[in-house]
């Protein structure tokens, strides 16, 4: 798996957990803010990216993974991107 491939698993369970079309999902996006992703939200994200990528998310803070680009980035560094 590339990064691009990575991306668009990436992007299709952001928008399946949050309904919402993937197009909608960029890297600069905020979860709260712009995406309205509350905790529960992250939470089953989290779940669906173990799922899709088959790997255990790290616990991680909240207030350290704003945006989807850094949880992106945090993905590709488990997968070795």
């Amino acid at each position: 798996m590339d990064r691009e491939q990575a991306l668009v698993t990436f992007r299709d369970c952001v928008a399946e957990v949050l309904d919402i079309e993937p197009s909608e999902v960029v890297m600069g996006a905020r979860w709260r803010e712009d995406l309205d992703a509350d905790s529960l939200a992250v939470v089953e994200i989290t779940l669906a990216l173990n799922d899709a990528f088959s790997f255990k998310f790290p616990e991680v803070d909240p207030d350290q993974v704003q945006s989807v680009g850094q949880a992106f980035e945090l993905v590709c560094g488990l997968l070795d991107l």
